[in-house]
């Protein structure tokens, strides 16, 4: 008896713990979807040079790559973004940062840096899709950084209030170039 109460309980566990992975992976396959999407009309849009595509494509990489050469960001993970804040905050890293990686591209790529473009894929899991809650990260990211917004920007004292948004993005997550591009549009644009 309490080995079947065992098995059953096993199974139970698994089968939940399976489900709620399936449906991370759904919500992390939906996000990129529409950051794509909105990524390529953005392409299509601004700079439709096919010579270009794979460059335009891959822009926030890129420019993430520009800041690991520049110095300006120690590592790619939410301490390293979080250092980087701080640094822009204090007036360490200025335009002369962005004008270096046009000057790598050949051309200037601001339209390609939407602000609060890709807060939108965040508002589509919620309310659209409806495959996230209040209690997601999400959601408490979304919320976040919309008061972020909405009450400054990088240099003034409301650069915690991004800083807790970025916090709040699980680490696993962060590893993805899909969750960091919100904070590559906020930076570049700031700087530039």
């Amino acid at each position: 008896m309490k080995k079947t109460l065992l098995i059953i309980i096993t199974v139970f566990i698994t089968a939940c713990g399976s489900t709620k992975m399936k449906t991370d992976r759904i919500i992390d396959e939906k996000f990129k979807l529409c950051s794509d999407i909105k990524y390529d009309r953005l392409i299509t849009v601004f700079y439709p040079d096919e010579e270009k595509r794979l460059i335009t494509e891959n822009i926030h990489s890129l420019f993430e790559n520009s800041l690991l050469k520049q110095g300006h960001l120690t590592d790619i993970s939410k301490a390293g973004y979080s250092n980087l804040l701080g640094k822009i905050k204090r007036g360490e890293v200025g335009e002369e940062s962005t004008k270096k990686f046009s000057q790598e591209l050949s051309f200037n790529p601001v339209s390609l840096f939407p602000d609060s473009y890709f807060t939108s894929c965040y508002a589509e899991l919620i309310e659209e899709l409806e495959l996230v809650n209040e209690q997601s990260w999400q959601y408490q990211f979304r919320d976040a950084y919309w008061k972020f917004e909405a009450e400054g920007d990088l240099n003034s004292d409301n650069v915690n209030q991004v800083e807790k948004a970025l916090q709040l993005i699980p680490a696993e997550k962060f590893k993805e170039i899909a969750y960091r591009k919100l904070f590559l549009d906020l930076i570049y644009m700031h700087l530039r």
